[in-house]
């Protein structure tokens, strides 16, 4: 399978990328500077440019046009504290996603598989109210809010989707991963996923049908 990945110099997105290529797929990503995706790798394709920018999205479908887009752009603070200030545009990934898209629709692409959060859309009842209390009251606000503009306009544009919503990511081996029905329903507060296994469920989700047009909510 052909996938393009945007935002593939993150920490998800390398390991999206990882195992993609160790799935055997063909692989092409999206980013601002090409060396940081270290040494050339067989099955992955570079081309360098920005996904707010449609011209360089374009560019990147026509390098290899994919059967999948995957997306796992964040919007980033200046730290990694929830009440950090954000340093992007308020409607980055909105925006970014509205290329996607466009280009889709253009290259007759069929699915996009989109890293969100829990909490986004109709998981926001769900959440502990802590943490909707800490959501809502902090800078993160902000990527919330700019998930949800994204949640509505995918949907609205009538491509495939999954948009992928886990709780919590953390940097652990953990592997084994719980789809929550009912918007997350039940998902406890310290509830965590680890971000290899949020890539592999990203790749099983581009891999099948089982879970298009949803927006699951994931933990370990």
């Amino acid at each position: 399978m052909r996938v393009l990945v945007i935002g593939g110099s993150g920490r998800c997105g390398k390991l999206v990328i990882e195992e993609l290529l160790n799935r055997g797929h063909q692989v092409t990503t999206l980013v601002r500077n090409t060396t940081s995706m270290g040494d050339a790798r067989p099955g992955l394709k570079l081309v360098q440019g920005t996904p707010t920018n449609l011209d360089d999205v374009r560019a990147a479908f026509q390098a290899d046009i994919p059967e999948v887009v995957i997306v796992t752009l964040n919007a980033p603070r200046a730290t990694d504290s929830p009440f950090a200030a954000p340093i992007t545009p308020p409607r980055l990934m909105a925006d970014c996603n509205a290329n996607v898209v466009k280009a889709m629709q253009e290259f007759g692409v069929r699915k996009t598989v989109i890293l969100q959060a829990f909490g986004v859309g109709e998981s926001w009842a769900n959440m502990h109210y802590v943490l909707r209390l800490l959501m809502s009251k902090s800078n993160m606000s902000y990527q919330y809010e700019d998930h949800n503009h994204t949640d509505r306009e995918v949907r609205e544009s009538g491509v495939n989707f999954v948009m992928v919503r886990p709780s919590r990511l953390v940097e652990t081996d953990e592997t084994e991963v719980k789809v929550w029905p009912n918007d997350g329903k039940g998902v406890g507060l310290m509830a965590s996923t680890s971000r290899v296994s949020v890539a592999r469920w990203l790749v099983d989700a581009a891999e099948t049908t089982e879970w298009d047009n949803t927006a699951p909510v994931i933990t370990n």
